[in-house]
């Protein structure tokens, strides 16, 4: 199903969300940047009316510039907010200290991700249990022994309605096949039967939960510049790249440069709910396309390059021209096939050289991908230049943001994981499907801005080390940054789980020659 919220609907009842009726209490102390972000992510999650009149809410937010109360939080309709340079508290606690405005941006897409989070428990709007994906089908059992032949010579349809067709035996002795017509999702019918579907039970005991993330966020040392990579501009790149331009816009920065990784040939409509910089003008058109004309619209005074793909040989020695008969050389870029150059070759992708040129000099890489083996090559990247590597992962309600600073994702979850390029996602060539929310891709990204924007800001690393958060539950558990950037050792560990020995030859950069060249 194509609609705006149809990667949502294994997650939550869209139906309760579009009628949340929420408020703002004393709404002259409540930041613009978090009034910003209410309304942003209200948006993209459906609701229809937000912030709704006083009268008949059935949620009210409000700013706590001094603690609250323990009554106050027995009040299921009332929910207190803060944040500040020691963190984000829905317990009532007060900030004492505002964070820099280049931070609070990040700060107030966090709160209002935990802030959508507990009013959707609260309304009991999450299902019981993630459905990623749903399709009808029409099942036929077919005996076939009545007739001569194979039944695989017949045709079956369904008059008027696109299907796919699977033929599979019974198995009970009887001789039958039964065959599975699969209904197209975008026909009519099944757009209306998929929308009536409705899981329920499960726990259904709500208590209100109070989440608190404490950390401390620097004074800034410098003005803001650098280089900055973010590869994938899905979910989590679009929120990481939104918090950052919006972060920046609160400074004086100076010559700042984003190099953007993407494959995907096409922003779909159900994109839009929660990859942020996306519009419906945008749909059918190259997501690094899209987000460069964001980008430039919004940050015109930086540097904005787009790449398609980050691959193996951008780790690896480059390779010499091939020679064509009449000697003349050409490179492997001009290898793509004729439909993917056709359709990157007018709007200046940087090519191999240009590329390894700017990672050679970036400051930061985030990690915003849906497969583990590219998640491995940018690690890499980071780790040869000693820096720490910014990874963020989505599954269903669950969130996960870590800062790769002394270790590194093969010592983390074992070798196999280089070799491990099965994608994860909520687009339709995923080969494993997962629905998705803005609230837990705009919870992750924006801590990973968080961290590049420290990057730009003179810190060698960011000061939140890693944090876990289930939205279901509104549980999240921060854990600080120990300081430490020890990259270096875990250099020959990441190379020889992506390119095993057998393989050597074909990773002609050894680690001896990446630690001379750094």
């Amino acid at each position: 199903m194509s609609d705006t919220f149809s990667r949502q609907r294994g997650l939550v009842h869209q139906e309760r969300v579009e009628s949340l009726k929420v408020t703002f209490v004393n709404e002259a102390l409540i930041p613009q940047a978090l009034k910003k972000s209410m309304k942003q992510i209200a948006q993209q999650l459906g609701v229809k009316e937000f912030p709704s009149n006083s009268e008949g809410s059935e949620f009210s937010l409000s700013w706590a510039p001094e603690a609250i109360d323990f009554e106050w939080k027995h009040d299921p309709s009332m929910i207190f907010v803060s944040y500040g340079q020691e963190g984000v508290f829905l317990d009532g606690t007060p900030c004492q200290k505002p964070a820099h405005p280049i931070f609070e941006p990040s700060l107030a897409t966090i709160a209002a991700c935990l802030i959508w989070s507990e009013i959707f428990r609260r309304a009991k709007c999450y299902t019981p249990v993630d459905v990623p994906k749903v399709s009808v089908s029409v099942n036929v059992r077919v005996n076939e022994p009545s007739m001569k032949g194979s039944i695989n010579h017949l045709d079956f349809e369904l008059e008027g309605i696109d299907s796919h067709i699977n033929i599979r035996p019974v198995n009970d002795g009887t001789g039958h096949k039964r065959v599975l017509m699969r209904l197209d999702d975008e026909t009519p019918l099944v757009q209306e039967l998929l929308k009536k579907l409705k899981v329920s039970g499960g726990d259904e005991n709500i208590h209100p939960k109070f989440p608190v993330m404490r950390f401390t966020l620097p004074e800034l040392k410098t003005t803001p510049s650098g280089h900055l990579t973010i590869v994938g501009a899905g979910g989590l790149g679009t929120w990481a790249l939104h918090s950052i331009v919006n972060g920046l816009k609160n400074s004086n920065f100076n010559d700042i440069q984003l190099l953007v990784f993407d494959k995907d040939m096409e922003v779909e409509r159900h994109n839009l709910n929660r990859q942020v910089i996306f519009s419906e003008s945008d749909i059918g058109r190259p997501k690094i396309e899209a987000a460069k004309d964001w980008l430039n619209r919004n940050l015109p005074d930086a540097k904005i390059s787009i790449a398609y793909e980050l691959h193996d040989g951008l780790l690896q020695t480059p390779q010499p021209s091939l020679e064509t008969s009449d000697g003349e050389g050409f490179t492997l870029d001009e290898l793509l096939s004729d439909s993917q150059d056709t359709l990157i070759q007018h709007y200046e992708v940087l090519n191999d050289d240009q590329i390894r040129n700017q990672l050679d000099r970036t400051d930061a890489i985030l990690g915003c991908l849906d497969a583990m083996r590219p998640r491995v090559l940018a690690d890499l990247i980071a780790a040869r230049k000693n820096q720490p590597y910014v990874n963020g992962g989505i599954t269903g309600l669950f969130a996960q943001y870590t800062e790769y600073s002394n270790t590194n994702l093969v010592q983390m979850y074992g070798p196999s994981v280089a070799h491990d390029q099965v994608v994860y996602s909520c687009q339709e060539d995923g080969e494993v499907p997962l629905s998705s929310l803005a609230i837990t891709n705009a919870f992750v990204g924006s801590l990973q801005a968080i961290s590049a924007l420290q990057r730009l800001t003179g810190q060698n690393i960011s000061s939140i080390g890693s944090v876990n958060w289930n939205a279901r539950y509104n549980e999240v558990y921060c854990n600080l940054s120990d300081g430490i950037v020890a990259r270096k050792d875990g250099v020959q560990q990441l190379e020889g789980a992506l390119w095993p020995q057998e393989d050597t030859n074909s990773n002609p950069q050894s680690t001896t020659k990446t630690e001379e060249t750094q």
